[in-house]
């Protein structure tokens, strides 16, 4: 996903149930991000992340097989401030 600033997230439709899903975020410019992560109306992960200025934080967080429900999901970032830069992925390795 293209680098953000402020609060933000993303919603997909591409999520299967058969395999783990990884969510990672990372972050920079001083104070913190809180992502949250929904599956059909679930919540499935909740964790914060450190961004300290200038260089990278990171947060990442692996859920089983079958905890990310097949079909949409949807990831919120709340930032502390609109100058944190953020960006995340969501992988479902093999």
């Amino acid at each position: 996903m293209p680098e953000r600033t402020g609060d933000g997230g993303v919603v997909s439709a591409g999520a299967w149930d058969g395999l783990p899903t990884v969510l990672t975020v990372a972050c920079e410019g001083g104070g913190d991000v809180r992502v949250t992560m929904e599956s059909q109306g679930t919540e499935v992960a909740a964790f914060s992340v450190d961004c300290p200025a200038g260089t990278a934080g990171t947060g990442s967080v692996t859920m089983d097989a079958g905890v990310v429900r097949s079909g949409s999901f949807a990831i919120g970032v709340d930032a502390s401030t609109e100058d944190v830069r953020w960006a995340l992925t969501v992988t479902q390795p093999e």
